[in-house]
């Protein structure tokens, strides 16, 4: 009777240990439970992950979330069009870019991008990004630009500087 009882007790711990440890590993993992969410750039600090130099321009920064979770930041729009173009292996699962004039994150799949050789960014490639369409435009005229949406800009710096 005795070892009855001993043998529920480390059964019992056993289940609480398992449990634990499941816990505790789940919370490991990477979360793609709900709306993905942009990164945190501290500007000035943070390099860009496709050609190492430093983010300090939130107005062209941007970031894409791919399907494992991992997070890529780009200190040019068109750096991030060029690495996740049509033809990318990775799976991006949110876009994210800022809104030239408000500095605000928006998605990116819904942002409309002007590409202007007068437009001169970090790296070149002219590529602004805008939440509202007349925003869009009206820089657009301004810098003898073209308003596209994310798969057009994408389709558009393919091969390098548009």
């Amino acid at each position: 009777m005795r070892q009855n009882k001993v043998m529920r007790a480390w059964r019992w711990r056993g289940w609480v240990v398992m449990v634990l440890a499941a816990l505790a590993l789940a919370g490991c993992s990477p979360r793609q439970a709900g709306e993905p969410q942009p990164p945190e750039i501290v500007y000035g600090r943070d390099v860009c992950d496709r050609c190492g130099m430093i983010m300090d321009e939130p107005r062209f920064a941007a970031a894409v979330v791919l399907a494992d979770g991992q997070t890529l930041k780009y200190d040019d729009l068109g750096e991030m069009l060029l690495q996740h173009g049509t033809a990318a292996r990775e799976t991006v699962r949110a876009w994210f870019v800022h809104d030239y004039h408000s500095e605000q994150w928006v998605r990116g799949e819904k942002a409309l991008y002007v590409i202007s050789p007068k437009l001169r960014t970090p790296m070149g490639f002219g590529v602004a990004a805008f939440a509202e369409r007349p925003d869009a435009e009206a820089f657009a005229a301004t810098m003898s630009g073209t308003v596209l949406s994310l798969e057009e800009a994408r389709g558009k710096v393919k091969g390098g500087h548009p």
